[in-house]
Parts: structure tokens; C-alpha cells; sequence
């Protein structure tokens, strides 16, 4: 369970810090047409785990052929986990827009009937 919420919270730490890299991210987006935040929380995400040499699957006890296979997969596993936190709070912030535009869009017929 202590593994699970290490790659989560990991996760969570990799999301924080593309998501800081953001204005660089659109600018090289707008630039060359490509999305390179997914890219940027793979590269975060590798690098992380292999500076603290995490390998989760060791620690679950399931056999990898390599250990940098291991530590690389888990790199992956985290970078997963960064882009379900980005997908999920990119939802949330859409339906927040979403709301607030319908709301301001519902009230002003009725604003404008009373003035």
C-alpha cells in the first residue's frame, strides 16, 4: 500500500512541476504545433525515478528480467499517473468554465427584462 502511494503522490509532484513548466509548454506548442507537456511529465517522471532508483516491481515482489527495466517501467508508471492527475483537473477546471459561462448566460435574459 506504501508503494501505491509513493507512485501517487509521485504522480502528483510530476504533475505540479509540468504544470509550472506550462507557459514554456505553450509557447513550444504554439510554435511547433506539438504537445510536449505529455512528453515533458514522460522525461520528469524517468528521470525521477531513476535519481531515488525506484523500482516498484521489486518492491512488489514481481521478477523483472533487469533492474533498469524496472526502474524505467517505473518511470512510466509515474508518468501515467501524472497524465490521469492532468486529465482529471483539466475536467474539473472545464466544468468549472462550463458552469460559470451557462450561469451568466441563463441570468442575463432576466437581467435585461427587469432593467
Amino acid at each position: 500500500m506504501y508503494v501505491f502511494a509513493l507512485v501517487v503522490l509521485s504522480g502528483l509532484g510530476i504533475m505540479c512541476v509540468a504544470r509550472w513548466a506550462g507557459p514554456i509548454t505553450r509557447q513550444i506548442r504554439e510554435r511547433a504545433g506539438v504537445n510536449v507537456h505529455a512528453v515533458l511529465e514522460v522525461f520528469l517522471a524517468i528521470g525521477l525515478a531513476w535519481a531515488v532508483n525506484l523500482n516498484v516491481w521489486s518492491l512488489w515482489h514481481l521478477p523483472v528480467r533487469a533492474d533498469w527495466v524496472g526502474v524505467t517501467f517505473t518511470g512510466l508508471l509515474i508518468a501515467g499517473t501524472s497524465q490521469f492527475f492532468t486529465e482529471v483537473l483539466e475536467m474539473f477546471s472545464g466544468l468549472g468554465r462550463k458552469l460559470n459561462d451557462e450561469a451568466e448566460t441563463m441570468e442575463r435574459p432576466k437581467l435585461e427584462r427587469v432593467a
